[in-house]
């Protein structure tokens, strides 16, 4: 066995973790940090980098870190290591495989309701679009596939009066969209046909 079997586990670990709580761009630098063999030996938790690194091939292995970042706000290794977080995995796979169907389900959702109403920012109250994201009645990837189609996050930026919530949930949103490949063309064309009547 080697003494840096993980090494590579960790190495993505921390460039996911500084990708999505920091400036850092993961696909920029392509994943590389200034982590050492080093530091890594000097962890505790050496075990569970190992055990993942033995469970996902790299990019199976980025997947689900992106999976479990988007899905909680702060993870420990430890946790990654879990039933719970291979859930969030096979979920976000499910999400990702039928991304045009789950994207019309949401849509014909949101449908109910005015389509402007979505996106109205009123003083003291979140847009019903991001309750909505929030309520975890509409997915990350729908929030991230609207905002391609038509963009309100810059406008929600300006307009939303809190700085609590909604400039966590717009990082997070942001630092997730390069992992998702969007069809502008294709998703307008859904919004199209469910929204303008």
């Amino acid at each position: 066995m080697d003494i840096y079997d993980g090494f590579n586990a960790y190495k993505m670990y921390l460039a996911m973790r500084l990708h999505f709580t920091t400036d850092y761009d993961y696909l920029k630098y392509n994943g590389q940090t200034k982590a050492s063999k080093d530091s890594f030996l000097k962890r505790t938790d050496k075990f569970f980098f190992k055990k993942l690194e033995k469970m996902f091939k790299k990019q199976e292995m980025m997947y689900f870190f992106v999976s479990n970042f988007i899905d909680h706000d702060d993870i420990w290794v430890g946790n990654l290591v879990s039933d719970a977080s291979e859930e969030v995995y096979v979920n976000w796979k499910k999400r990702i495989q039928s991304l045009a169907y789950n994207f019309r389900t949401d849509c014909e959702y949101l449908s109910d309701y005015q389509f402007d109403s979505l996106f109205e920012v009123a003083e003291y109250s979140h847009p019903l679009l991001l309750r909505k994201y929030l309520q975890r009645e509409i997915s990350p990837e729908t929030m991230i596939i609207i905002d391609s189609v038509i963009p309100f996050m810059n406008l929600w930026t300006k307009k939303i009066d809190e700085d609590i919530i909604w400039p966590g949930v717009r990082d997070k949103l942001l630092n997730y969209k390069p992992f998702v490949s969007v069809d502008r063309d294709k998703y307008k064309k859904i919004m199209k046909e469910i929204f303008v009547k």
